[in-house]
């Protein structure tokens, strides 16, 4: 069996011709979605650009951003190298603190004694 890439044809425009005469028409190729149909691409990136144009019109603004801690409020207090020691410094020093605050809480004994909890509760 000739392989028809590994030598020249002996007439390649016959050939050509030939294989161009057997080509599927763009209708066939939309149909079995080789090429996309030109009328619907338009269709489709018009109805996208609306959608990204709509989507940045209604985006938040940064101050809803820092509220739902999205974004940071005021990052340029800080030079942007140290931003994330200064963020990490303040996660640890909210950690120990919380630590602190455990090891003081008073035990249920204690509560009872002070009339915070009865009896009842210490049994759950």
């Amino acid at each position: 069996m000739r392989n028809n890439f590994d030598s020249v044809p002996e007439n390649p425009a016959k050939l050509l011709e030939a294989q161009l005469a057997h080509r599927p028409d763009i209708q066939d190729l939309v149909e079995r979605n080789i090429i996309k149909d030109p009328k619907m691409d338009a269709q489709e990136k018009r109805r996208v650009e609306e959608s990204l144009l709509h989507k940045i019109d209604h985006r938040p603004t940064p101050e809803e951003l820092v509220q739902h801690n999205i974004l940071k409020a005021d990052p340029t207090e800080v030079a942007p190298a140290l931003q994330k020691n200064q963020f990490e410094l303040e996660r640890n020093m909210i950690h120990d603190s919380l630590e602190n605050k455990l090891h003081e809480r008073p035990d249920r004994a204690k509560l009872v004694e002070q009339g915070i909890l009865t009896n009842d509760e210490t049994s759950k």
